[in-house]
């Protein structure tokens, strides 16, 4: 669980006081050759060029955002069924869109309804397995990625002392069948049991995670005691202050993936990361595959930084990018790797790591990374595709332990407050006053214009020419290109045609795309989201043969 700065063991509970409280114009038709009927006959050309040529569809994944409006987001109470207390973990449960378990420190796991439709079941308990004080307990849960074939349900929890000899003190992963939405904790099979050196019940991380490509990951402290008494976080040797990765399916334990980081060289074959304090939660991108962690701190820096194969982050030579314990850090196993972001315990003072946000309600923060403070209660947004300083979204009152992803892509935060929430938009700022808070208002100030392409090319879709000659480099910086302001010329040549642009978006006819600025949806204000005649061809079709003027 999150940890004290002092290090001082206190339960987690008694940290509940808080400490700190894509812009284009809707009359296209206006623009010289707009006309309904000059619009159906192009379109009937380009109806034969599409067939002829089906032209590439849109990018996958649009540039991260803007940024988001400041203190424009608010908590609404989800999954009412979920008012439980000491709530650590979260999950859904695989071919059950509609259903998730929910993890309690103590133990048990409870089976929740995300509509309502039934009241909270009880899905599992290891109360009677696991020891249960400062930060221990059971930590958390993760369905098998073949969950509906073969009903095994893996968690990682601090077992009593006896069921570790003959080791002292040691974190656990452990495999349990599931029969009739129960787990069956008398045919555990343990996975992997791994040392924690010193007799500290704090900083066991940790969180299970299967990755993209089908192994399971785990996060894990150093072992606890203030300061890496132990000097475990910069030792390629032990699996403490690490992320490990093993393939558990189809095993009786586990095996190696050949490809992992130290595999033929020295140090510990399971490892993926290091030079981690308290990996307390992590997630992958559900679009890149990308890793993103939360590392709680300890005096005085919180941090979040993207995991890199075999990647260094410093602990305790460097507590986010401070220097922490120079003694023998001169000439470490290989660089190190700072954080994305951090901050300072003036903020808070346990950081909670969140998810990649990928849903539609939210548009100003599609593609930025989300986390929060279990001490504060506040929410950040941070852009992985820039250098640019977070957004605070909201300060909540709450002690958030963990995030969760719904199927949609909205994020869920679970609280020590016996209660679930989601991330929304807050009423206000409303700069317009229509009764929408700017962080779910396509345009802030009515104008006409939507705000995230006003953002690019101002109130005019021809205002700014192409800056650079790179063809389809609309995608964005997310992709390694820059983004063109100029979004009807597609291929960049500065002229929008037939073979260079529109066959382009016929050739995507019909695709969906996710929020902006996804640059093929060049559809009237608000951006729709969709390819389609109506919205977008007949746009770029009003504008054919128009050259860009710089």
């Amino acid at each position: 669980m999150h940890a004290t700065p002092s290090d001082c063991g206190s339960r987690v509970p008694d940290r509940a006081e808080k400490k700190e409280r894509t812009r284009n114009r809707r009359a296209a038709d206006r623009h010289p050759g707009g006309s309904l009927a000059r619009r159906l006959a192009i379109f009937a050309v380009l109806s034969v060029v599409t067939l002829a040529s089906l032209v590439v569809g849109r990018g996958d994944a649009p540039a991260a955002q803007a940024a988001p409006t400041p203190n424009g987001y608010a908590l609404v109470q989800d999954v009412t069924t979920a008012n439980i207390g000491s709530m650590v973990d979260f999950a859904l449960i695989p071919g059950k869109p509609d259903e998730a378990v929910v993890v309690t420190q103590g133990g048990v796991v409870w089976r929740v309804s995300l509509t309502g439709a039934f009241a909270r079941t009880e899905f599992g308990n290891l109360s009677g397995l696991v020891r249960s004080s400062s930060e221990e307990g059971l930590l958390s849960l993760a369905f098998s990625p073949n969950f509906t074939g073969d009903s095994r349900v893996y968690v990682y929890y601090t077992p009593l002392a006896t069921r570790c000899a003959p080791i002292t003190r040691c974190s656990r992963i452990a495999r349990m069948p599931v029969v009739n939405n129960d787990m069956v904790e008398a045919s555990e099979t343990v996975v992997l049991d791994i040392d924690q050196e010193i007799a500290q019940s704090n900083h066991n991380g940790g969180r299970l995670l299967f990755g993209p490509g089908g192994y399971l990951y785990l996060s894990i402290g150093d072992g606890g005691g203030a300061g890496d008494p132990n000097e475990t976080g910069q030792d390629i040797n032990d699996l403490l202050g690490a992320m490990i990765r093993i393939n558990v399916t189809g095993q009786q334990t586990y095996s190696i993936p050949a490809d992992n980081p130290f595999v033929g060289v020295a140090g510990d074959d399971r490892l993926w990361a290091y030079g981690l304090r308290n990996p307390w939660r992590y997630s992958f991108d559900r679009v890149s595959g990308d890793l993103w962690m939360a590392d709680v701190g300890q005096d005085a820096w919180e941090e979040v930084e993207k995991i890199a194969k075999g990647g260094n982050y410093g602990w305790d030579c460097y507590e986010g990018n401070a220097s922490f314990e120079p003694a023998g850090c001169t000439s470490p196993p290989s660089p190190f790797i700072f954080p994305r972001a951090v901050y300072a315990h003036t903020l808070g003072c346990s950081v909670t790591g969140g998810y990649i946000y990928r849903g539609t309600v939210l548009q100003e923060i599609y593609g930025w990374y989300v986390y929060g403070d279990y001490c504060s209660g506040r929410i950040w947004a941070v852009n992985p595709a820039d250098t640019s300083n977070p957004v605070q979204l909201v300060d909540s009152p709450y002690n958030i332990t963990s995030f969760a992803e719904l199927p949609n892509g909205e994020l869920l935060v679970i609280t020590f407050q016996s209660a679930v929430y989601r991330l929304t938009c807050a009423a206000t700022p409303d700069s317009d006053g229509d009764g929408h808070g700017n962080a779910c208002d396509l345009d802030d100030d009515n104008d006409t214009f939507s705000d995230a392409s006003e953002a690019v090319i101002g109130t005019d879709a021809l205002d700014r020419c192409a800056d650079t000659t790179t063809p389809d480099d609309e995608r964005g910086p997310a992709f390694g290109e820059p983004v063109s302001p100029w979004p009807a010329d597609i291929n960049d040549d500065r002229f929008v045609d037939i073979i260079g642009d529109i066959s382009k978006v016929t050739g995507a006819f019909a695709q969906s795309v996710p929020p902006a600025p996804a640059r093929y949806d060049v559809a009237p204000d608000p951006p729709d989201r969709l390819i389609d005649v109506i919205g977008d061809i007949s746009r770029l079709t009003g504008l054919f043969g128009t050259a860009c003027v710089p």
